[in-house]
């Protein structure tokens, strides 16, 4: 068999092996929705405000945001006065609390993919938070 022969033959098998892998008619859209997790679940009533510490006052908001991969909850606790030590505590200080500011103190929770809030960066389930104030 003659070389070019050869060569038109293999070509003309492999053009026809491509035919078959291309598409002959418009597709649609592909449209993809991300599943819902269980971390942008966590709802506001989950956590208990507490008040039975002296000191204990309202939180001055507590806003959840849900823009992200995971819910984030941002709890503000404002002082009684701008000079007052302020502190937020979180499931009876057995879960630990804010370093003590001055004036207004913030703390940030997260959903975890149990649907539950954390503070952020560690483990430990919040279903209580308390903001304190001295006078």
């Amino acid at each position: 068999m003659h070389p070019l022969f050869t060569h038109l033959l293999a070509f003309t098998f492999a053009l026809k092996t491509a035919e078959a892998c291309v598409a002959t008619s418009p597709g649609g859209t592909a449209t993809t929705t991300a599943a819902p997790t269980a971390c942008r679940s966590c709802t506001l009533d989950t956590v208990t405000h507490i008040m039975i510490s002296e000191g204990t006052k309202e939180f001055t908001s507590d806003t959840i945001d849900t823009s992200g991969t995971c819910a984030v909850r941002t709890a503000v606790c404002d002082g009684f006065s701008a000079d007052s030590g302020v502190i937020i505590t979180f499931n009876r200080d057995q879960a630990g609390a804010t370093p003590t500011g001055t004036g207004t103190v913030s703390a940030t929770l997260v959903c975890n993919d149990a649907g539950e809030w954390t503070l952020e960066g560690e483990t430990i389930v919040i279903t209580e938070i308390e903001c304190q104030s001295t006078p």
